[in-house]
């Protein structure tokens, strides 16, 4: 009984999850090594949701680093980052939305390039 529970509650997880319109990425070291940022974002609709973006930026081999966010918004696009840090990073992304369901969604993104494949 308790394995169809966890089995049920996987299968509920990953089916909302496919169906999500919101995306995730974070960018690490780009655009001459001093770009690094998270963003989450509504693809292809660009239709508003609730958001918020936390983007932690750490130094290769270094420990604590610092954190940018975007304040909680109705938009389409939550950006948190920086464009002038020159320290080769490890770009940790926090995404937390709700989706087109209305449902409370968290995501978590971890970058050291640019990630351009991703858009």
């Amino acid at each position: 009984m308790k394995a169809q529970i966890v089995t049920a509650a996987v299968l509920a997880v990953t089916a909302t999850d496919a169906n999500a319109l919101i995306k995730s990425i974070s960018r690490a070291n780009c655009v001459a090594g001093v770009i690094n940022e998270s963003v989450t974002y509504d693809r292809p609709n660009l239709d508003s949701h609730w958001m918020t973006t936390f983007s932690t930026h750490v130094g290769f081999g270094a420990v604590g680093g610092h954190t940018r966010s975007a304040p909680k918004a109705y938009t389409w696009r939550s950006y948190a980052g920086d464009r002038f840090d020159s320290s080769k990073n490890t770009v940790t992304g926090t995404h937390l939305f709700v989706d087109e369901f209305g449902l409370r969604r968290y995501q978590q993104t971890i970058a050291t390039d640019c990630n351009l494949g991703e858009w």
